[in-house]
């Protein structure tokens, strides 16, 4: 088997074996392939060489299989190390990757990235059971990997995170390690930090760079409606007063919609953990628990007049003449109420 492990493939990368013509990079998380493919042409093209990555569509591949393989073997203009890239692969390129595998010589590497490729998937099985080529199937990152990988990242660019501030930095992008990868690429220009000369990234520095405070309160009110709890609701209105009602209404609304996917897949038969897991964009780890334990308050039917008295609160605000953010403000109070109260009457 030649499937390989994230941080084996960085150690490769080091030196590189020269009879390896494919790499696969396929798998859910689609920002972690492209970031490997990143490094892959830092590692192995030719970086004084302005064409030393040759971009292919893998829609070519369809019409003319031959073509990776001609280009794998194809020889620089300017002798330097080549890297052949292909984006967006499928199952339709099963056959330009055998053409490259049985090739007589292919001596600059592929970097092939799929989508999420079953187990049963033909290119998957080609890239994995030839000891040509190589196959790294990313999955979102969670819990203590996530916290890991943004710890060694930030370090890499001589960043030290101010306390409680990686919580914020994956909250906010979702746990997607590609937007957590460009964030903290900008806050190390900003701070002109590198391995050499750290520099501490504080809660001040992330909010003159646009991602301020409210971003924290707003995930913390859609947290308090959702769970019914009126007292923590009731603080993050007060720290929200004055701002706009309709970010409010909409985070909460797609929180619902979250719900309405788990809940559909635990009346299915699914737990509920596995269902909120199975969520996709993925739920900020630390609140699976949270609304795993939710689902069973809110039934489809709850769900559905919930999103109604959002969407109606939003519509509400846009009318001309109308009551303006009270409006809004006053359908998301009133739907914490209801879900404080629909909770308590469960309650032995």
């Amino acid at each position: 088997m030649t499937a390989v492990r994230r941080a084996d493939l960085i150690r490769r990368f080091s030196s590189w074996d020269p009879a390896i013509r494919l790499l696969l990079l396929a798998g859910p998380d689609e920002s972690a392939s492209r970031e490997l493919a990143q490094a892959a042409a830092r590692a192995l093209a030719d970086a004084a060489d302005p064409m030393a990555v040759t971009d292919i569509a893998a829609d070519e591949l369809k019409s003319d299989p031959g073509r990776l393989a001609d280009e794998a073997a194809s020889v620089s203009m300017f002798g330097g190390a080549r890297l052949i890239r292909v984006a967006g692969a499928g199952e339709s390129a099963q056959e330009a990757v055998r053409l490259l595998l049985a090739s007589p010589a292919a001596g600059n590497p592929v970097v092939m990235l799929a989508g999420d490729l079953s187990k049963s998937s033909g290119l998957r099985k080609l890239a994995e059971e030839s000891p040509l080529a190589l196959a790294l199937i990313s999955y979102p990152l969670e819990g203590r990997d996530l916290a890991n990988w943004l710890d060694a990242h930030a370090k890499e660019l001589g960043l030290r995170l101010e306390s409680g501030l990686a919580e914020r930095l994956v909250a906010a992008s979702d746990g997607d390690t590609g937007v957590l990868a460009s964030e903290l690429a900008k806050f190390a220009l900003f701070l002109d930090s590198s391995p050499e000369t750290p520099r501490t990234l504080e809660r001040a520095h992330v909010a003159a760079l646009g991602a301020d405070s409210a971003e924290d309160d707003m995930n913390l009110l859609v947290a308090a409606v959702i769970a019914g709890n009126a007292a923590q609701a009731e603080r993050q209105y007060r720290l929200l007063a004055g701002d706009s009602a309709i970010p409010a209404l909409r985070a909460i609304a797609r929180r619902l919609l979250q719900l309405a996917e788990a809940r559909a897949a635990v009346d299915g038969g699914a737990q509920p953990q596995a269902a909120v897991k199975a969520l996709r964009p993925p739920v900020f780890w630390k609140d699976v628990d949270a609304v795993a334990g939710a689902l069973r308050h809110w039934p489809l039917p709850r769900i559905r007049r919930a999103l109604a008295a959002m969407l109606a609160g939003e519509q509400a605000i846009k009318q001309a003449g109308g009551p303006g953010d009270a409006a809004g403000w006053q359908a998301i109070a009133g739907l914490q109420m209801a879900a404080s109260l629909g909770m308590t009457r469960e309650r032995p």
